[in-house]
């Protein structure tokens, strides 16, 4: 996570556990694809990029309408994501505040292995996925790659 920084400021290793059966646990731990989970959408939308010629299709189906001309063909946000050294993502997402329709799928920078977090912390973030829930479809959809985007900046379902 903070590999790129100094070793005098990496944060202290007690605030993470690793072990050899934390990659067992991480597996154990992420969910099944389903269209109805965050991370599920963020995870399916990660692996897709890694060939985004093959995989238009299911692209274009987890991301917001509102969104797909600026995703263009996708290769752009595929060349984003594999800039990214060592990458590793959440398991969990952040909701937006006093958005629940809104959250926030965390990819990581520096992760050479799994660890489990035990204690609060700050996380540099290489990029964020910013996702909104679509009820009437009955599914989260990624509308951004990048920084985070606010929920009065996206389009969203009364």
């Amino acid at each position: 996570m903070a590999s790129d920084l100094p070793i005098e400021d990496q944060p202290p290793a007690q605030w993470r556990r690793f072990g050899s059966t934390i990659d067992d646990e991480a597996a154990a731990a992420l969910p099944e694809p389903a269209l109805d989970n965050p991370v599920s959408v963020g995870l399916l939308f990660c692996n897709a990029l890694e060939d985004p010629a093959k995989n238009r299709q299911a692209l274009e189906g987890l991301t917001t309408p509102e969104s797909r001309e600026a995703w263009g063909d996708f290769t752009t946000a595929a060349a984003a994501l594999k800039a990214i050294e060592n990458r590793g993502c959440g398991s969990m997402v952040n909701e937006a505040a006093g958005a629940p329709d809104v959250c926030y799928f965390k990819i990581l920078r520096g992760v050479t292995e799994s660890y489990q977090v035990l204690d609060d912390q700050p996380v540099a973030l290489a990029a964020v996925l910013t996702l909104v829930c679509r009820p009437e479809r009955g599914q989260w959809l990624v509308h951004s790659i990048g920084d985070y985007l606010g929920p009065e900046q996206l389009p969203r379902t009364a």
